[in-house]
């Protein structure tokens, strides 16, 4: 992913990811601004961001679901005990129940637009 790369562009890409700023990217690359958006030029620079951000969103997607794990165990503890009061009960239920749609919705989504895509796809290949 990073052959190609300078270790000034890779500080910039490194940086870029933990914080989004072109002039810190810079900073820490020991490079202008001009600079950083000259390398958004180069196919190679914008394959290594595209792959390390790619990569970032995984790490970040496995955490998640690990807290999800986490998050569930509590609900699921809060709502069982007879001490929590109903009201509390009623809106982790809630919370519960509006995710569960949400999730319901954006897997639908993503089928859909799989669809749309692969028709699209076969369209092409008959022309």
């Amino acid at each position: 992913m990073y052959e190609n790369l300078t270790p000034k562009q890779r500080k910039a890409i490194e940086t870029l990811l933990t914080n989004g700023d072109i002039a810190e990217a810079a900073r820490a690359a020991g490079v202008s601004r001009n600079t950083v958006y000259q390398w958004f030029k180069k196919p190679e620079f914008i394959e290594a961001m595209k792959t390390s951000t790619s990569q970032a969103l995984d790490d970040l997607s496995r955490s998640l679901l690990t807290l999800g794990e986490i998050a569930i165990s509590t609900l699921k503890k809060a709502m069982e005990d007879d001490l929590t009061p109903t009201s509390t009960k009623v809106r982790a239920a809630d919370v519960v129940f509006s995710r569960l749609m949400q999730f319901r919705e954006l897997v639908s989504m993503e089928e859909r637009i799989r669809t749309l895509e692969r028709s699209i796809l076969d369209g092409r290949k008959t022309d």
